[in-house]
């Protein structure tokens, strides 16, 4: 009964905000509404739809489950990775306003074309964010219909309730636009905290509070209480290139870079910034609870019957049904905003308007693919899916810190290009190793790339003083 209240009134909401969007987009600035939501979003708006962005299904699911598995060191590769990206994501914000009151653009892939005077920059871009965001969208389907599948054990196929769900994000980024997306960001934003929070006060008085529930994993398992973790994930390497690659989220993800540029004005933009540092700590620090909980009551329990015996069944009934609509609601954010991201990037381009949303079907088809075809193990999907788009980066950041008139060579984005494609080899073949003289390969080519970049950038700088 629960359930169905608390679904009725989220999509009640959701309704509600499309009809919003839909009054805000009448008269001749429909289309500057559609897309950028009129560049006047307010703090609050901004800090909600910035943290649901960022934080999804991945928070509720994946978390957890990876607290469960490699123990209390994920809390270096979360918490402080987070908050690292928020100080990055401050400046980076205010180095983008800058770029965008002296160069007009509409969409990154357009700001470095202009930059580097050439098109086909462009189409790196496309490329990097096409193959590399497929993982980080497949993760939301997957885990929530992994989640219902055993949640609501009727005779519906895992790939029935995937289908539903990208047909629901679909439809409703397509009928709502970017204002849309913002306010179902604010509901799933609010939800999530909400839900997350009161799931682990639950989860931690089932246990005896914080004190007793690290007491009974010594005793059960004490490799969760250190790093690497019990089956070794959480060592040095992996935690370095996981900081690198998650920090640099705001500058290579578009639906991330995009929130900088429709903030109202920079004051709005600093306390959106601000306001996303606290809201990461709200939502990760209960996961660490949640997480040991299972560790404590379901260590060998596969990934998806974790989740419903965690989040629903061992939950007062509307606390599980509220869970189940959020993580409803955290899917649709954060693949939404993905999706729509990805449009904005290309449809512009295309001049016939009839094949402009054929990349997206295109994109969400393989999405929908690889949903079906992955494992539950969503942190480590995400975690490649962090890598590869970090690689695109080095060009993005020197696009943006170019003043007006510089042309920065285009070696850069070569460089860049070449870089994804040896890295999406290795994970696709063997031709490739992914640790070369015992480093993995994505921090031996982050490093590569800084250093080629921090080169030229040094060279630019002697050259204005000169």
């Amino acid at each position: 009964m629960w359930f169905g209240l608390l679904l009725l009134a989220y999509l009640i909401a959701l309704v509600y905000a499309l009809r919003l969007s839909q009054l805000a987009e009448v008269g001749p600035a429909s289309e500057h509404s559609y897309r950028f939501a009129d560049s006047n979003v307010g703090s609050v708006l901004g800090v909600l739809t910035f943290s649901a962005t960022l934080f999804s299904t991945f928070t509720l699911l994946g978390l957890p489950d990876f607290f469960r598995n490699h123990g209390v060191g994920a809390w270096i590769f979360l918490g402080v990775t987070d908050m690292a990206m928020a100080f990055l994501a401050l400046w980076f914000g205010l180095k983008v306003r800058e770029k965008i009151s002296v160069q007009e653009f509409e969409s990154v892939s357009e700001m470095l074309a202009k930059t580097y005077h050439a098109d086909w920059v462009r189409f790196i871009y496309w490329a990097g964010i096409f193959v590399f965001l497929l993982p980080y969208v497949a993760i939301q389907i997957k885990g929530v219909s992994s989640f219902l599948s055993v949640a609501f054990p009727v005779d519906i196929p895992n790939w029935s309730w995937s289908l539903f769900i990208l047909l629901a994000i679909l439809i409703y980024s397509h009928l709502g636009g970017l204002k849309a997306i913002i306010y179902n960001d604010a509901i799933q934003g609010i939800i999530l905290l909400m839900i997350t929070l009161l799931i682990a006060a639950i989860c931690l008085d089932q246990v005896g509070g914080w004190t007793s529930m690290f007491q009974q994993i010594e005793e059960q398992n004490p490799k969760l209480l250190s790093i690497p973790g019990p089956r070794g994930l959480l060592n040095t390497q992996f935690l370095l290139a996981s900081f690198l690659t998650i920090v640099l989220m705001p500058i290579t993800q578009p639906q991330l870079f995009a929130r900088f540029t429709v903030m109202r004005d920079e004051r709005s933009m600093i306390e959106m910034v601000l306001g996303m540092s606290v809201f990461v700590f709200l939502i990760i620090t209960p996961t660490i609870a949640i997480g040991m909980y299972g560790a404590v009551n379901y260590p060998d329990l596969p990934a998806s019957e974790f989740w419903v015996n965690t989040l629903v069944k061992d939950q007062p009934e509307i606390i599980g049904a509220l869970a189940v609509v959020g993580l409803l609601a955290a899917a649709m954010s954060t693949a939404d905003s993905q999706l729509f991201a990805l449009e904005s990037e290309v449809s512009p381009t295309i001049q016939t308007h009839s094949f402009r949303k054929l990349p997206i079907l295109i994109f969400a088809i393989m999405a929908f693919g690889l949903a079906v075809l992955s494992s539950t193990e969503l942190v480590l999907l995400a975690t490649v899916s962090f890598a590869g788009t970090s690689l695109l980066a080095p060009m993005i950041l020197l696009a943006v810190l170019s003043k007006d008139g510089e042309h920065p060579p285009l070696l850069i984005p070569v460089i860049c290009g070449v870089s994804l494609l040896i890295y999406l080899v290795s994970l696709l073949s063997g031709f490739v190793p992914q640790v070369i003289f015992g480093y993995r390969l994505e921090l031996l080519l982050l490093s590569l790339n800084a250093i080629i970049v921090g080169f030229f950038y040094f060279l630019r700088e002697q050259s204005r003083v000169a």
